[in-house]
């Protein structure tokens, strides 16, 4: 489906800078290791393990062999840059990819963790205007994994923190991650809830007619992760808690009202629920932004607009998972005035994590900008 047409098409301007949140990453010894663990422990990560083709069905293709993006995603430096300035795109936040180091012992965990962000800041140091990331934290560890954001923010540089969703079924409201949500609150630096396959308790029924992943799953996992910090009160323990989801903000905006209503009606208790001081839906658009990660479609994004602001709303390709230059035609498309277009493009990824205004004097149409318009961290 086209986007609607933009009544501003003639006479909006490229923003200063396009900012891609959302932008994926790993290491061969990630990728190496991860296919280790999942081939050698099918039945503990089903839906990760059909992911990564292990389970899965043959694709009509017949294409065996690595994932054709697989090169592009441990790529740091020249492919990336160039695939950034064929698509328009200033400066990417990268993230681990998921799993991340969700499925690994803890010991395993903390190790690729510290790799991955040591190389990451290594990749930032050599195109500071052009990269700035987030840190992979294992979650199976919470007091290394706070400490470790902690230094991936103080000395590396880090913008915040990027969790694959579940660990072990496991998601952020259990008591035992609370030293995680308590380091990212007092460093103000936000927390991206990044999908993978579903937990194990729930990802049967996905399995049958493939609908783990993107197309599905992925959303619901996610959904579920952040509907989950809302009513068991981490919320309310957490008041200066920041939170990214992409996707649109994996179906939740559509939702929102029926979510209030049927709240209001008892649902949303269980055993480990709280009472709520707000309504659900005032939780959501106090701590969580969203990214049009995959879904730079017009419909979904004018009701992100229309349901949450449009400074909650920001612009990001899910590189090189989803086609980068049809994401920004898509949302090049869409009608914005100049100042919007900014907003959703740059000006609120800058806020949210952050980014100093650096210019990118080789990419057609940036602008230099002295000062550091990332005064105010608030989501």
């Amino acid at each position: 489906m086209n986007m609607a047409p933009d009544t501003h098409s003639k006479t909006a301007r490229r923003p200063a800078r396009r900012i891609a949140v959302e932008e994926g990453f790993t290491l061969p010894e990630i990728w190496t290791a991860a296919r280790r663990v999942l081939g050698g422990h099918l039945g503990e990560e089903p839906g990760e393990a059909f992911v990564f083709g292990l389970t899965a069905p043959a694709p009509r293709s017949g294409r065996a062999g690595p994932p054709p993006w697989l090169a592009v995603l441990t790529d740091l430096d020249d492919r990336r840059l160039a695939d950034m300035d064929a698509s328009g795109i200033d400066l990417q936040l990268l993230l681990l990819a998921s799993p991340g180091v969700q499925i690994f012992d803890a010991g395993e965990a903390r190790e690729l963790a510290m790799l991955a962000n040591d190389r990451l800041a290594s990749a930032i140091a050599r195109h500071p205007t052009r990269f700035a990331g987030l840190a992979a934290i294992p979650p199976q560890d919470p007091v290394f994994a706070a400490a470790e954001l902690e230094r991936a923010v103080r000395t590396l540089g880090l913008r915040g923190a990027v969790i694959n969703s579940h660990t072990g079924g496991e998601y952020l409201d259990g008591e035992r991650f609370e030293p995680i949500l308590d380091t990212a609150e007092r460093l103000d630096v936000p927390i991206y809830i990044h999908p993978r396959a579903p937990s194990p308790a729930m990802v049967a029924p996905y399995l049958d007619q493939g609908l783990v992943g993107a197309i599905w799953g992925y959303a619901v996992e996610v959904g579920l992760h952040a509907l989950r910090l809302i009513f068991s009160g981490t919320l309310d323990r957490h008041p200066r808690l920041r939170l990214v989801i992409g996707h649109m903000g994996e179906g939740i905006p559509f939702f929102l009202d029926r979510i209030d209503t049927h709240h209001g009606y008892g649902g949303g208790w269980g055993h480990r629920s709280r009472p709520l001081q707000r309504r659900p839906s005032e939780y959501f658009r106090e701590h969580f932004c969203i990214t049009t990660s995959g879904m730079n479609w017009a419909p979904a994004l004018r009701l992100a607009i229309d349901t949450l602001g449009i400074e909650r709303v920001l612009f990001a390709a899910d590189y090189p998972f989803e086609d980068t230059k049809a994401a920004v035609e898509r949302i090049s498309a869409f009608a914005l005035s100049d100042s919007e277009r900014a907003a959703i493009e740059a000006d609120n990824a800058s806020r949210v994590f952050r980014l100093p205004a650096v210019a990118c004097p080789d990419i057609p149409g940036s602008r230099a900008e002295s000062q550091d318009t990332a005064t105010d961290g608030r989501a």
